[in-house]
Formats: C-alpha cells, sequence, structure tokens
C-alpha cells in the first residue's frame, strides 16, 4: 500500500480525484456482481490515491 501512496504522490491532484473515484466506483461495481476479492483491490487503490491527495 506505501508503495502505491509513493508512486501516486508524483501525479496531479486532479488526476488523483479521478482515480479514488474511478477506483471506488469499479469497488462498488465489484460489490454488486459479489466479486469480493476485486472489489477490496480497488478499494486499496482507491485510499492509496487519497491518502496521496490528503498528503498535497
Amino acid at each position: 500500500m506505501d508503495q502505491f501512496v509513493t508512486a501516486f504522490r508524483e501525479l496531479d491532484a486532479p488526476d488523483l480525484d479521478v482515480m479514488a473515484v474511478e477506483f471506488y466506483r469499479r469497488m462498488n461495481r465489484c460489490l454488486v456482481d459479489g466479486k469480493d476479492g476485486w472489489a477490496n483491490i480497488y478499494r486499496l487503490i482507491a485510499v492509496a490515491a487519497i491518502d496521496a491527495r490528503s498528503e498535497k
């Protein structure tokens, strides 16, 4: 997770916002479809983008 945050710090804030929204949307879709494993992966990516965004 820390490696995601570190890599995401190089992105601009608007790009991080788009990433967080997109991966949150994907997470919700996977939860609806019963794909909990994928939902967890997308959740981690969204949270990493939010963490990197909060450091800007």
